[in-house]
């Protein structure tokens, strides 16, 4: 994604589209990206992105599309939000106005209509109503709706780290050293977030974490009673192409009736049809809510996230940080949305350099850390 960027604005364009530019970046390069945007770009910039802190900083307008049509808010995307409620409630408010009214009339002349004394009043009732522009009200948007059930408890550590050594063997043999002698432990409840820049580590800690890879040296000790859960950036490549959306969630929950199993669709937006879709047939944010459906169809109380809001809509990405904040279980997750990491975790382990740091605070305390050591 950087070199793809790197070769687009080397052209410095006119016009630059961008499709979701900072899905693949980490927040170095997000940072990066958004100053150039704010403060070299000259040109013109139209994107779709989901990244609400990005939009704030960047965009002066937002183009809204929704019910066959588009509408233009001129702002950030702070100020699209408040002045959408704005305009919604004064339409609510303008619809039951105009439906009184004509609740009025048309009892008027419902009342009078077999009158001849008022047939005049009731044919010019009839024309007005009939003259009158109705307000429809857009249908309301639909969002995920869940939440993560009670999960049994766990001990209170969840995990030790242990004097962890990862390295990766090269094509041509060579030993490529990813981290060493990282130690730490996971309590019970925490939210915590891993940070670092592409290419640190994040993705290859939560896969030792997890047993998806072995470490070359050290150990993870899991506490007891702990289930986890693994939400990887390539859940999605092991989804099965040929089975249906309810197969998918069904192989999670094979006991459950299929009630049980089309509610929980429901939940994730797979109503009627839509759950005989095929896999191969989805886009990416519909893959992503059948891995966190999946997840939700199990018992557990370690949730281990790879960039769980990457293919998810704004709308989605809050449903998700919602239900994660009132989670009753542990969190490690590597994300690279600071409104999701504000708004959620309450320490940071920070690889660089093949080390790892500890900060015991929220992200916020973790900027004005590292803010004040690079000073």
């Amino acid at each position: 994604m950087r070199v793809a960027l790197a070769k687009i604005l080397a052209v410095n364009p006119d016009v630059l589209l961008l499709d979701e530019p900072t899905n693949h970046l980490d927040i170095e390069s997000i940072l990066w990206l958004e100053e150039w945007l704010r403060t070299d770009y000259k040109g013109a910039l139209l994107m779709t992105c989901h990244d609400r802190e990005f939009m704030n900083r960047v965009v002066t307008r937002i183009i809204e599309v929704a019910s066959g049509a588009t509408t233009t808010y001129s702002g950030n995307f702070d100020f699209y939000l408040q002045e959408r409620e704005v305009r919604r409630q004064q339409l609510l408010a303008s619809y039951r106005r105009q439906q009184e009214m004509l609740a009025k009339e048309e009892e008027f002349i419902a009342r009078f209509a077999a009158r001849a004394s008022h047939a005049s009043q009731v044919q010019s009732r009839i024309k007005k109503i009939d003259k009158i522009e109705r307000i429809v009200l857009p249908p309301e948007q639909k969002v995920m709706k869940f939440d993560f059930p009670v999960p049994p408890r766990s001990g209170d550590d969840v995990l030790h780290l242990k004097n962890l050594d990862k390295t990766w063997t090269g094509h041509d043999g060579r030993i490529i050293p990813v981290f060493s002698g990282l130690s730490g432990t996971v309590r019970r409840l925490e939210k915590i977030a891993v940070v670092g820049v592409n290419g640190a580590g994040k993705s290859t800690l939560l896969k030792v974490i997890t047993g998806a890879t072995e470490p070359t040296a050290g150990e993870v000790v899991i506490g007891s009673g702990v289930a986890t859960g693994y939400f990887s950036q390539h859940a999605m490549d092991l989804l099965s192409p040929g089975q249906t959306v309810f197969q998918a969630v069904q192989e999670a929950m094979p006991l459950e009736n299929i009630g049980v199993i089309r509610n929980l669709c429901g939940a994730f937006l797979f109503s009627g049809d839509d759950v005989d879709k095929r896999i191969a047939n989805l886009s990416g944010g519909e893959k992503s809510r059948i891995i966190l459906a999946r997840l939700l169809a199990q018992p557990l109380n370690f949730l281990v996230l790879d960039e769980p809001t990457n293919h998810l809509d704004i709308q989605s990405r809050e449903v998700l940080l919602t239900a994660l904040q009132k989670f009753e279980g542990t969190v490690i997750l590597v994300s690279h949305d600071r409104h999701f990491l504000r708004s959620l975790v309450t320490r940071v382990f920070e690889i660089d350099h093949g080390e790892m740091r500890i900060y015991d605070g929220d992200y916020d305390y973790y900027l004005r850390q590292t803010k004040e050591a690079a000073v």
